[in-house]
C-alpha cells in the first residue's frame, strides 16, 4: 500500500451477530472524524453475520469507498477476511483498514496471513483513524500515526501505542443523527471505559485504569435516547456499580425522565451498600435489567483468574434483589475455569440456579486474544478451538466429554428455564423431584433428549411440553399428574392457541364458552380486568380469553377434588404473556 491523495469516500462497516443489535464501535469513529477538521464525509453501514457474503459486496461495491473500515469480533473475523479479500479482487485501489479486539492484539500476524488488509488501527481507535485518515487524505507517510500497524509493499510497519483518551467528553455522542432508525434495535452505550477489576479472561484486565464520561455528558446522552423511546439502552460498562454514587445519580435519572425504554447495566452485586439496596428497593419495575457475572462459587478458580468476592454478600444481594420484584435478573456462569473440575461446577451451577434469576447464562470459557489468561493457557493444559470464538474444549481438570455434557445442558436450560415459558414446571420438578439439586435434573433430561435423538433438529415450540410430559411419565409417574396441570398452566400463560399440545388435556366443562361469554358481557369484570379493551364488543373480547380448569392448584401446587377455573386473559397485540384470573368455581 502507498499513501494517496484525494480520498473522498469512507465507509466503516460492522457485521453485527444479529440484526437486533447495533454497532457502537463505527458510530463513536465515524462521530469523532466528522467533528475533526479531517472535513471527510463518513458512511456508516450495517450488515449481519447471516448475510451472505455477496450480497454484503455487492452493496459495498455500490457504495464505491476510498477507504473500507470493518470494525472485528470473534462472531466476525471469518467472514470478514473472506470479504477483504474478495473485495480486494475487485477494488484493489480500496485501501482496507480493521479494527477492533479480534486483530489487535496480532495486528503483523493478521498483515502477514492476509495480504488484502492494509491498515490495523490498534486498540482504543478514534484519535489513531481520524490522523489516519488526516494522513491518507493529505499524502503524508504513516509513521508519525500512533497506534497503528501496516503493510508499505513487502514490509509489515508496527508504530508505538498511542496513549488513551484521558477526558472522554472529548468523544462526541455517537447517536446525534442516527436515532431514529434504531426504534427497533438495541442501543448500546457507555458512560466509562476501563474497569476496576483485573479478571485474566478479561480484556478489560490488558487496561490499567477507568475513564468515566462527565455525568453531566452522560445525563445529555441519556436524554436524547430516552425522548426517542428506543427498544432498549444496554450499558457496556464492565462494572456499572463501581462508583455507587455515581450509578445512583444515573439511575435517578432515568426514572425522573423514564418513558418505554428498557435498560440494561452489568453490575457487581457484591459491591452494593445497604443505602444503595435501599434505593433499588424502591426503583419502578419492568424498566432496569441488571446481568450480574457470578461466573464460578469454586474458590481456587476465582482466585486463579484474579476474581474474589465473599460468595455470602453476593447470593445475599441477589437474593434481596429478587425480593424487590422490580429487576429482570440475569446471572452468568462459566465452565472451563482453570482448577475447576466437573463436580466443582455443577456445585456452582446448584448455588446459582438456587437464587432463581429471570436467566442463568451457562457460557463458556473463551481463551481471547491479548488475555491474560490465554498467555497462562499452558499452564492448565488448555486445549482450545484455533479459530473464532476460541471456546476451551478441555483442562487439566475437566475432559472434553464433560465440556460436551454442558453444552447439552446449556441447551436445555435455554428451551425449558430461560425462555420462561415453562418455569413453574420446571420449578416443580427440581424442587420436589431433584431436592434443589438442579444439575440432576438436566443430565437426566438431557439423558432422555439423547435416547430419543433429539439434538440437532428443530422442534416446534408445542412439542417441548409434550417431551418433558414424557420424561416425567417415564421416570416418575407419581409426579406426572402435578406435572401434567402445571404444564398446561404454563402452556397457557404463553401461548394464545385454540388448542392444547399433545399430550395435554382439557379438564373443561361442556359450558365452558357459556362461561366466557358471561364474562365478556358484564361491565363491571370488563371495566376492573379489560379496560384496554372497554371498547370493544363482547365478540372482539372473547378473541383475547381463555378459561380452563384445573385439577391442581398452580398456586400451591395440591391437588383439588373440584377442578379450579382460571381465566387467561392475553394481550391485544401479543397474544401472550397471559394475565392470570383465578374464578369462583
Amino acid at each position: 500500500m502507498t499513501t494517496s491523495t484525494g480520498i473522498n469516500r469512507v465507509l466503516l462497516c460492522a457485521l453485527n451477530a444479529k440484526y437486533i443489535h447495533s454497532s457502537l464501535s463505527i458510530r463513536y469513529l465515524s462521530a469523532y472524524i466528522q467533528s475533526s477538521k479531517v472535513g471527510l464525509p463518513v458512511t456508516i453501514k450495517e450488515f449481519t453475520i447471516n448475510e451472505s457474503i455477496q450480497s454484503i459486496m455487492a452493496e459495498i461495491y455500490r457504495l464505491q469507498p476510498d477507504v473500507l473500515g470493518l470494525s472485528c469480533y470473534i462472531w466476525n473475523i471469518k467472514i470478514i477476511l473472506e470479504i477483504c479479500a474478495d473485495f480486494k479482487r475487485v477494488s484493489p485501489q480500496t485501501i482496507i483498514i480493521l479494527g477492533g479486539p479480534e486483530v489487535s492484539y496480532d495486528a503483523e500476524q493478521v498483515l502477514i496471513d492476509n495480504a488484502c488488509i492494509d491498515i490495523i488501527v490498534r486498540g482504543e481507535g478514534e484519535q489513531s483513524l481520524q490522523e489516519l485518515l488526516m494522513a491518507l487524505h493529505e499524502g503524508h507517510t504513516l509513521d508519525k500515526v500512533k497506534g497503528i500497524s501496516y503493510r508499505i509493499e513487502e514490509e509489515i510497519h508496527r508504530n508505538p501505542e498511542r496513549d488513551l483518551i484521558a477526558n472522554l467528553d472529548e468523544v462526541p455522542f455517537p447517536y446525534l443523527d442516527n436515532l431514529d432508525e434504531l426504534m427497533d434495535r438495541i442501543v448500546y452505550y457507555e458512560s466509562s471505559r476501563g474497569c476496576p477489576f483485573r479478571c485474566s479472561y478479561c480484556l478489560s484486565s490488558t487496561t490499567k485504569s477507568i475513564r468515566y464520561l462527565s455525568i453531566d455528558r452522560v445525563k445529555s446522552d441519556l436524554a436524547l435516547m430516552l425522548r426517542h423511546n428506543v427498544r432498549e439502552i444496554k450499558f457496556v460498562d464492565r462494572t456499572f456499580n463501581c462508583d455507587e454514587h455515581r450509578a445512583r445519580e444515573i439511575m435517578n435519572f432515568i426514572i425522573e425522565h423514564r418513558t418505554n425504554v428498557k435498560i440494561h447495566f452489568e453490575i457487581d452485586a457484591s459491591l452494593l451498600s445497604e443505602a444503595m439496596l435501599d434505593f433499588m428497593r424502591q426503583v419502578p419495575p419492568d424498566l432496569f435489567n441488571l446481568e450480574i457475572g457470578v461466573q464460578s462459587t469454586f474458590k481456587p478458580a476465582l482466585e486463579a483468574v484474579r476474581r474474589n468476592f465473599d460468595w455470602e454478600k453476593l447470593s445475599g444481594n441477589i437474593k434481596r434483589l429478587k425480593s424487590f420484584r422490580n429487576f429482570h435478573l440475569h446471572l452468568d456462569l462459566i465452565a472451563g475455569l482453570p482448577g475447576e473440575g466437573y463436580e466443582d461446577f455443577t456445585q456452582s451451577f446448584n448455588m446459582v440456579y438456587a437464587l432463581e434469576p429471570d436467566v442463568l447464562q451457562l457460557g463458556f470459557l473463551k481463551l481471547l486474544k491479548g488475555s491474560d489468561l490465554r498467555k497462562e493457557s499452558d499452564r492448565y493444559d488448555y486445549v482450545f478451538q484455533f479459530n473464532p470464538p476460541y471456546q476451551v474444549l478441555s483442562t487439566n481438570c475437566m475432559k472434553y466429554e464433560e465440556i460436551l455434557s454442558l453444552s447439552f445442558i446449556e441447551d436445555i436450560l435455554g428451551k425449558y428455564y430461560n425462555s420462561g415459558s415453562m418455569r413453574k414446571t420446571v420449578a416443580y420438578i427440581v424442587k420436589e423431584i431433584y431436592a434443589g439439586k438442579a444439575i440432576g435434573f438436566y443430565e437426566d433430561f438431557v439423558a432422555y433428549w439423547q435416547f430419543n435423538s433429539l439434538f440437532g433438529i428443530g422442534h416446534k415450540k408445542e412439542v417441548l411440553y409434550q417431551y418433558l410430559q414424557e420424561f416425567i411419565i417415564k421416570n416418575y409417574p407419581s409426579h406426572s399428574e402435578i406435572s401434567h396441570e402445571l404444564l398446561k398452566y404454563d402452556y397457557l400463560c404463553f401461548n394464545h392457541r385454540h388448542g392444547l399440545p399433545e399430550g395435554l388435556i382439557s379438564n373443561n366443562p361442556s359450558n365452558c364458552n357459556d362461561i366466557i361469554n358471561k364474562f365478556t358481557r358484564d361491565e363491571n369484570f370488563v371495566i376492573q380486568y379489560l379496560s384496554e379493551m372497554s371498547m370493544k364488543s363482547p365478540r372482539e373480547i372473547r378473541k383475547y380469553l381463555r378459561v380452563e380448569y384445573f385439577h391442581v392448584d398452580p398456586r400451591t401446587l395440591v391437588k383439588v377434588r373440584t377442578a379450579i377455573p382460571i381465566m387467561f386473559i392475553y394481550r391485544p397485540v401479543t397474544k401472550v404473556d397471559a394475565k392470570v384470573i383465578y374464578l369462583a368455581g
